[in-house]
């Protein structure tokens, strides 16, 4: 007799705690409480007589187990939300979208795109700027996303991933800012002003940890919103700013920026084409996946 099946409560409750890491999130997208999600995982890992979360103090983190049972199941419901793609059109297969942040989608991928549409005729494709892994399974075939260009460890829970790039920071400034003036340089990457993105990533603090390189805690530092915006504010001189590469080295080449001090430092992850694990041998994600490599080739 072929096991039971939990009840898709809980499994749609462990599935979001899953991939969004966090019950709290959780509870919000499916609209219920932190308590209801954790009393649904409880209740599925006593299903299954295995533990599928750690939990320490206020964190959760999903056990290998987990892990491997959210693969399947994110594959699961993505073949469930897009049961309905059989009714559309012939052309309906011949669709790809691609999520990137801003930055990345207006200086890499907009000015190849060109190039992109000629390797993939008869392709429609659409660029979106969001990276939430969630986009790859979405219920709705409308906004769903094909592949997510981001950066990270290469562990992206419910999904498969191609490592396209090795990624750096280096301080980075307007050309004439300190030109020529290597001490003028390192005084103001040390003493400020420094441009900074808000977000759980310090790349500054990881950066100085990486070089050695002393920062002044008492340095200006103008914070923006998003990474173009910083990256506009380094060009336009108002203090270093740290750019990744590969993807500022479009305005590097252009030399809207120059590297202030050329002390790179590597963050430990790497730029990968992510999808979702359902989406199988799909040409058009080769071809992207090809187009990306040539992209970033001969750039660090």
């Amino acid at each position: 007799m072929a096991p039971r099946l939990p009840p898709l409560v809980w499994l749609k409750a462990f599935e979001a705690a899953g991939r969004l890491q966090s019950f709290r999130a959780a509870a919000d997208e499916l609209h219920v409480t932190a308590s209801a999600i954790s009393h649904h995982v409880r209740s599925l890992e006593r299903h299954l007589a295995r533990p599928l979360f750690q939990r320490t103090g206020n964190s959760v983190g999903l056990t290998r187990e987990g892990e491997a049972y959210l693969a399947r199941l994110s594959a699961g419901f993505a073949q469930l939300a897009g049961a309905a793609d059989v009714l559309d059109s012939p052309t309906a297969s011949r669709r790809l979208t691609i999520g990137a942040f801003p930055f990345l989608v207006s200086e890499v991928l907009m000015p190849g795109l060109a190039e992109l549409r000629s390797r993939l005729p008869g392709v429609a494709i659409s660029v979106v700027s969001g990276t939430h892994l969630e986009l790859l399974t979405h219920a709705d075939p409308t906004l769903r996303v094909d592949a997510i260009i981001r950066y990270g460890d290469g562990r992206f829970p419910g999904c498969q991933a191609r490592k396209l790039t090795d990624v750096t920071l280096v301080p980075v400034s307007a050309p004439a800012l300190a030109a020529g003036d290597d001490a003028a340089a390192a005084r103001l990457v040390a003493n400020g002003p420094r441009i900074a993105v808000a977000g759980p990533f310090d790349g500054w603090s990881t950066w100085t940890k990486a070089t050695g390189v002393a920062l002044s805690p008492e340095a200006e530092v103008l914070t923006f919103d998003s990474y173009v915006t910083a990256m506009r504010a380094a060009e336009q001189g108002l203090g270093a700013g740290l750019g990744i590469r590969p993807f500022v080295d479009p305005w590097l080449e252009s030399r809207r920026l120059r590297i202030l001090l050329d002390r790179p430092a590597a963050v430990g992850e790497a730029s990968y084409l992510v999808t979702a694990v359902h989406a199988g041998p799909r040409p058009e994600l080769d071809t992207l996946a090809e187009w990306l490599l040539g992209r970033f080739a001969g750039r660090s």
